[in-house]
């Protein structure tokens, strides 16, 4: 259940913020939106609101803005005509500010999110590309009748000495436990200092020796403002590599060939399990992520997505002329099925993996 509001809160707060942003943009140029969409399918409640009517949907999925001028005109006969309102008539800067509003949103949202992760969980700074130096380390957990249960380490306790060396990083105390006769540690629990000594031979001739812990790093904080310029950074740095793995992705899904690039329902649905066991902070990295992979998504030059609706506008814009009454929604739909088809393959593939 935790698992399903947590994918659900994602998904529909980066499909809300981008189609926020397209009635911000919309706005901003002079155009009055019809309608927005907090959810799909069924309306379940309606206000209307600055010439706007604000809608509350079903399903929590997601989200819509109306925006006039986005198709052609229909007679009562069925003949189409090109509209003359809203986004159809916008000249082409204006046009381009519009569909490119979600993509803008997506990335300052996944900038924020994961600069809050970053602030919670100081190591996935690394993802950025920074450099993480440990100042210490601490017992994340000592296992059930090992030698460090015996000797009476506890749970959390920070390791102020080994053997003389001072706040030891992960990497030397590892080594002191695999290469030491004897380790004198000083630990912190609470407000106390624990002194644990023993000669430290091997378990058995040859094998390596195990104290039976996990160790955790002592990272220093970071400051919201700090990991936000970092995760600015990141998510420009890191738009032709989500690129690139969405052409290889789909290029699998149609040829069979595995591919992890890309995750689909099912895929997306297992992340947000894995990362709702292990915190807020892992939730808030994977909602960046996602918000990130939508945002570029959605730039990839598809008819139906807001780049290839940029695409053909520049095109129209070449020409001189738009195209005839109705062909560009033909474009627009043969690109929505194309990543709705490749889509249902993902999650075919996936399930397939799943079952077998």
């Amino acid at each position: 259940m935790l698992t399903a509001i947590t994918f659900a809160l994602i998904l529909t707060s980066a499909v809300v913020v981008h189609e926020l942003a397209h009635y911000v943009n919309a706005r901003s140029v002079g155009i009055a939106v019809r309608a927005f969409s907090v959810g799909i399918g069924p309306v379940l409640a309606r206000v209307k609101w600055r010439g706007t009517e604000w809608r509350l949907s079903l399903l929590p999925l997601g989200g819509y803005v109306d925006l006039p001028g986005m198709g052609p005109k229909v007679d009562e006969d069925g003949t189409l005509h090109h509209p003359d309102e809203g986004v159809a008539k916008l000249p082409i800067m204006a046009k381009l500010w519009v569909f490119v509003g979600g993509v803008i949103a997506n990335y300052v949202l996944g900038t924020l999110l994961l600069a809050a992760a970053i602030t919670l969980q100081p190591a996935f700074r690394e993802i950025t590309g920074a450099t993480v130096v440990a100042q210490g380390s601490v017992i994340s957990r000592v296992m059930p009748d090992s030698h460090a249960a015996q000797l009476g380490f506890h749970d959390g306790d920070r390791v102020l000495f080994l053997n003389g060396v001072a706040d030891p990083i992960p990497d030397v105390l590892v080594q002191q436990v695999q290469q030491a006769d004897h380790l004198d540690f000083v630990l912190q629990r609470g407000g106390a200092e624990v002194n644990i000594s023993t000669p430290w031979p091997l378990d058995v001739a040859g094998e390596t020796p195990r104290l039976g812990v996990e160790i955790g790093a002592i990272l220093p904080p970071v400051s919201y403002l700090d990991a936000l310029g970092e995760s600015a950074a990141f998510g420009i740095r890191v738009v032709p590599e989500i690129a690139k793995g969405f052409v290889a992705g789909f290029g699998a899904a149609i040829t069979g060939a595995p591919n992890p690039e890309v995750a689909g329902p099912v895929g997306m649905v297992s992340l947000v399990s894995q990362a709702t066991r292990v915190g807020l902070a892992s939730v808030l990295l994977l909602a960046a992520v996602i918000n990130f992979s939508l945002g570029v998504f959605n730039l990839l030059p598809i008819p139906g997505l807001d780049g290839g609706r940029m695409f053909l506008a520049v095109i129209v814009a070449l020409r001189g002329k738009p195209f005839q009454p109705g062909q560009e929604e033909k474009f627009h739909f043969a690109g929505i099925m194309l990543v709705m088809a490749l889509i249902v393959l993902i999650t075919f593939r996936e399930l397939s993996a799943l079952f077998t």
